[in-house]
């Protein structure tokens, strides 16, 4: 299947209900990996659907360069999200993605109608988000040092090489319900 039709089917399925043919896939050099979508699973949702009961939290390590904190958490984002579709296709109707139409009848979408915190704190507390966030069940992502600098092959590499303990967090993505995700993160700062 070539990139167009990909994104075109992709397209569809997020604007209309599934179809069964329609698959979320992760292509690289050695293997393709194909993850089907639930029936009448929906990305994009009306907004009286949106629910406000979840949320999206990315905590970043304080201190950061502004460059490198809008890059882990571009990448915990996409990461957030891919986890989703890949792992717990039932939680993506939750993330409450809309289409936003201007007066013009454009459409910018899709854009999430849930609010994402963006939080900061210390090295540590990010480990330990990222800890709790799994043994609570929660969706959850990390980002590290060691994913930055030269090729991606040079990033698994490095990430190959490190045990856990050595891991320079630089960020932390949540999504859950919010009482779930809220006590989690009471430590961290808002992000200025």
């Amino acid at each position: 299947m070539d990139t167009a039709s990909t994104l075109q089917r992709f397209s569809v399925f997020a604007t209309t209900p599934r179809s069964p043919d329609l698959l979320v896939s992760h292509h690289n050099k050695k293997r393709t990996t194909a993850y089907a979508m639930p029936e009448n699973t929906r990305i994009v949702v009306t907004p009286e659907d949106v629910d406000a009961e979840f949320k999206f939290v990315v905590a970043l390590k304080a201190k950061l360069d502004p460059g490198v904190a809008t890059n882990a958490a571009s990448h915990l984002c996409l990461g957030l999200v891919a986890k989703a579709a890949a792992e717990r296709p039932e939680l993506l109707p939750h993330m409450s993605f809309l289409d936003f139409p201007d007066a013009d009848e454009g459409t910018h979408a899709p854009v999430s109608g849930l609010s994402l915190v963006v939080l900061e704190g210390r090295p540590a507390w990010l480990r330990r988000l990222r800890g709790e966030a799994s043994a609570a069940g929660l969706l959850s992502t990390d980002f590290t040092a060691q994913m930055t600098g030269g090729s991606y092959a040079d990033q698994l590499e490095r990430m190959r090489r490190t045990p856990e303990s050595e891991l320079d967090y630089y960020g932390v993505a949540v999504f859950g319900p919010r009482d779930a995700v809220d006590p989690l993160t009471k430590k961290f700062s808002l992000l200025r």
